[in-house]
């Protein structure tokens, strides 16, 4: 797979003259996960002046998300004006059907890994396989820009790999660090970490050494991943825990001044605890003698010095101002912006939710990297409302909500106040944090007064979320549900196992899940094994789901599934061959478990989560609604997230493509 910047993209679209003469701007800020009833209750409060002054000027209503309501499927719909089916984003995790393994599905399956030859143990790729993005469709930006508009778009969801354009879009959720995967991050300490093998980040255990020998220990060298060891790698490998190229980084220890001076590669900085680095850029000779470096950037987070040492090393992000691989349209366009904004976060969910769900972050720590986020999105707001132009379209997203509501939700339930506490309650914690999730939309109410600070008087300004939020009290196991009600059985008398460990016996498993909301039947002709015959699916769905919609918790009788919908009854033919088979709808408070998103089967099937993932949307889409406010009066709804791509298209008098759905939102 590795690297990207080997994959060259063709430009889609030529260079486009003027803007629509006499059209006004229209801009859209794009909020992750607000949610309509906690907006309401702070602009009732006060809390949120400028949220309240745009829903009074123009309208504010309820956006009706898409099934399932995950944010790659929604944002997807959102960027093309299609269902699901139209541009084949299904969920966060598809499954291969012919190796029964989850892969994501950001990326189209790639068939052909290429080609190399050998020198000297050195791999040279020879027609490096193309990695493309899995949306299908047309982005409405590429619609606008035909049209003769200026349009820039800013981490909008699921755009990585970045689809060929001429319009200026930066990729957001999706994109990779320079290991290639979602956000690794480095924990260097000479403590103990219990279980560190279940741990997301690359835990290096080290020691404090004197290296000087003048009695005090002050110095840690140590090392950190970057990009895939690609010339040491045959075409297909995936890459090993070695497999990685790496940097050396050193620590000097100050213990007159309890500071720490962090070397690495060519750049230094000096920490005090619990102090953040700047960007500081690393390079990774994949060739000897530095012939083809691949450069990213790190901050340093020093949590302890003394008497433990501890230090944070962010995931290695891909450079804006050299990428290792594209990440914007035009490839040159990260330039542009690093040249305004200096470096920045790239990878595509940057707040740092591993580390807390690992417990190595406190929640203070967590929420300090937060506000380097915040610096990222102010920043990026400020250099967009410098660039806009009369008669331009601009599109910024903004993570605030969704993550925070995600992680801090434990603390205190900010859409039911008053509800019984959450299973992942800490009273001592909750006394600092309760409140911690209404900064976060206070935080969107400042971005919104700096946008309108600068916004043309006549531009359309709309506001709207993917989805909105409930908490998330009960896990379930959907696999081991499967397998407790006989749609899916274990080898060898086993109960528990893995999907992807070939632990299933296939030979009489009907029905399986992988992925967030997703269930596969195990059809005969489709999957590698399949043993359901095409003309008895039907039938089959029909058993499985009556049988899911009556799943009652046994803690207290309530319903878990609200809905279980065919995808052939919801989803647009264009590519629903490639859908989960049955979609589950859970009723709020529960969701999938992280063990059976990844097809794994454990010994009961639904538990408390007691994670620091606390609130959830991966749900029924009716108990999840977006937000939708305007400057403009919107007509009389329901609205839903492609009504809002119709309006855009709408207002520069660009028509709908074919399969796009959605109608205008503004009144006449």
């Amino acid at each position: 797979m590795w690297p990207r910047s080997l994959v060259v993209f063709a430009a889609l679209l030529g260079s486009c003259a003027t803007e629509p003469p006499g059209v006004p701007t229209m801009f859209v800020l794009g909020v992750d996960g607000m949610d309509p009833v906690i907006l309401q209750r702070l602009m009732d409060e006060g809390k949120l002046p400028n949220l309240a002054a745009l829903a009074k000027e123009g309208g504010f209503s309820e956006l009706g998300t898409v099934n399932p309501p995950q944010s790659p499927v929604a944002w997807s719909s959102f960027v093309t004006g299609l269902d699901p089916g139209g541009h084949g984003i299904f969920d966060f995790v598809h499954r291969d059907p012919l190796h029964y393994v989850p892969v994501s599905s950001a990326t189209a399956p790639v068939t052909d890994v290429g080609s190399a030859i050998e020198i000297a143990g050195y791999y040279f790729p020879i027609g490096a396989p193309e990695v493309l993005n899995n949306r299908g469709g047309v982005p409405f930006w590429d619609l606008l820009l035909e049209a003769g508009v200026d349009v820039e778009v800013f981490r909008v969801p699921g755009n990585y790999p970045p689809a060929p354009s001429e319009a200026k879009v930066l990729s957001g959720m999706g994109t990779v660090d320079m290991r290639g995967g979602y956000g690794v991050y480095t924990w260097y300490t000479d403590q103990v970490v219990p279980e560190k093998e279940h741990k997301k980040g690359d835990i290096q255990l080290v020691t404090v050494e004197d290296t000087d020998l003048d009695g005090t220990p002050d110095t840690v060298r140590a090392s950190i991943k970057g990009a895939p060891d690609v010339f040491h790698l045959p075409p297909g490998k995936i890459p090993g825990d070695s497999d990685y190229l790496t940097a050396p980084v050193t620590f000097f220890l100050d213990a007159e001044t309890d500071t720490v001076m962090v070397e690495a590669g060519t750049e230094v900085a000096v920490l005090a605890e619990g102090e953040w680095s700047d960007w500081m850029t690393v390079s990774f000779d994949a060739l000897p003698m530095g012939a083809m470096p691949f450069s990213g950037i790190v901050r340093f987070y020093a949590k302890e010095l003394r008497p433990g040492f501890v230090v944070y090393a962010s995931p290695v992000n891909i450079a804006p101002d050299s990428p290792a691989q594209p990440i914007t349209t035009p490839d040159d366009f990260a330039e542009d912006l690093a040249e305004a904004m200096g470096d920045f976060y790239t990878q595509g969910m940057p707040e740092e939710t591993n580390a807390l769900k690992d417990t190595l972050f406190s929640d203070d720590d967590y929420q300090s990297q937060v506000a380097l986020v915040q610096e990222d999105t102010r920043a990026l707001i400020d250099v967009t409302m410098a660039r806009v132009q009369p008669g331009d379209m601009g599109f910024v997203y903004v993570s605030d909500v969704d993550l925070q509501c995600h992680m801090l939700w434990r603390h205190g339930d900010p859409k039911h106040p008053g509800a019984a506490p959450h299973p992942a309650y800490d009273a001592a914690l909750a006394r600092d944090h309760a409140d911690d999730i209404e900064g976060y939309y206070r935080a969107v109410d400042d971005h919104l007064a700096r946008i309108r600070a600068k916004l043309p008087a006549d531009a359309t300004l709309l506001v709207m979320s993917d989805h909105g939020f409930q908490p998330y009290r009960r896990e379930v196991h959907l696999n081991t549900w499967l397998r407790d009600h006989g749609w899916l059985t274990l080898k060898d008398g086993k109960t528990t196992g893995q999907i992807a460990a070939g632990d299933v016996d296939w030979t009489q498993t009907r029905a399986y899940g992988i992925g967030f909301n997703a269930v596969y039947l195990n059809l005969e002709g489709r999957e590698a094994e399949g043993i359901v015959k095409p003309g008895e699916a039907d039938a089959v769905m029909a058993e499985l789901s009556a049988q899911m919609l009556g799943i009652t918790d046994p803690a207290d009788n309530a319903r878990v599934v609200k809905t279980v919908s065919r995808s052939s009854e919801i989803y647009a033919a264009t590519r629903r061959a490639e859908a989960p088979d049955l979609v589950v709808g859970y009723d709020a408070g529960y969701g999938a478990s992280d063990e059976s998103t990844l097809g794994e089967i454990v010994e009961g099937w639904i538990e408390d989560n007691t994670s620091r993932w606390s609130g959830n949307h991966l749900m029924d889409p009716s108990v999840v609604p977006g937000v939708l406010l305007s400057n403009k009066k919107l007509a009389a709804g329901p609205h839903d997230l492609m009504d809002v791509t119709a309006t855009v298209l709408h207002h520069y008098g660009v028509p709908l493509a074919e399969g796009m759905g959605g109608k205008p939102v503004l009144a006449d």
